[in-house]
């Protein structure tokens, strides 16, 4: 039996495997010629179904896709930019106080290297987003807690400015995520939820179809349907192409 693609495939993948089949029934139709008159119709009836639920799965792709590209990327792009600042912050302070790293670990509680932490979350996650903004604003609290001058050290470089860049920049991640999260991702809620049913239906609809198809056709046709999987069932197999994510090259041939 051929094998299905899996559950876990994305809903552009299944709408691809979705229209491989439908295109499958077409070819059939059009030039298997063992096909009988009533073989035939059952074949333009199962088309039909087939056709009308793939226009639902396209739709919500389509939608679930516009917005992965548009208010999805372009959360992320002011993210990124927002961590730049943060970042750029950081390096100014450490530029302007690094000389006089010694006299301040007295004032820091842990040290010098404890002002701004180590950022080991990746700022894909908003978990990562958050550890930025939280390092941000508690090294403007440090700096703003830091005597003016030392003495036997002099007077140390004024950190107001230093800090209020700080400030701001964790004030501006986390009002960003703020952001994504009260609007930006409950547009993907619904969309994704459209995918998700459209796939189910796909898959259901495919279900349906090999039952109907088994009265009055023999298994290897229903089976000539459904295109070779790869991937382990993730992915349809197709000539290499880097240019189409919703296929990969067969799995190489076992060694004899």
């Amino acid at each position: 039996m051929t094998a299905r693609l899996s559950r876990q495939a994305s809903g552009q993948r299944h709408l691809r495997w979705g229209r491989e089949i439908h295109a499958t029934l077409r070819a059939h139709i059009a030039h298997d010629d063992l096909l009988s008159d009533a073989q035939r119709a059952a074949l333009d009836a199962e088309s039909a179904r087939l056709g009308a639920t793939l226009t639902t799965l396209e739709t919500a792709t389509a939608a679930y896709g516009r917005w992965l590209s548009g208010a999805h990327v372009e959360s992320r792009a002011s993210l990124r930019v927002a961590n730049y600042v943060a970042d750029e912050a950081q390096r100014a302070v450490d530029a302007t106080l690094r000389p006089h790293r010694d006299t301040l670990a007295r004032f820091l509680p842990g040290g010098w290297s404890t002002l701004f932490g180590d950022l080991s979350l990746s700022r894909v996650l908003r978990a990562g987003h958050a550890r930025t903004a939280k390092l941000a604003a508690d090294g403007a609290s440090m700096l703003r807690s830091l005597p003016s001058s030392v003495p036997g050290a002099g007077a140390l470089p004024p950190v107001s400015a230093l800090a209020d860049r700080l400030d701001t920049a964790a004030t501006r991640i986390r009002g960003l995520l703020d952001h994504v999260e009260r609007e930006v991702e409950p547009q993907r809620r619904p969309l994704k939820s459209a995918v998700e049913r459209g796939v189910f239906d796909l898959r259901e609809g495919l279900e349906q179809m090999d039952a109907r198809l088994r009265a009055t056709f023999p298994a290897s046709f229903i089976e000539s349907l459904y295109p070779e999987l790869t991937r382990g069932g993730t992915a349809i197999a197709d000539e290499p192409d880097e240019d189409d994510d919703d296929t990969d090259p067969p799995a190489p041939a076992p060694a004899s």
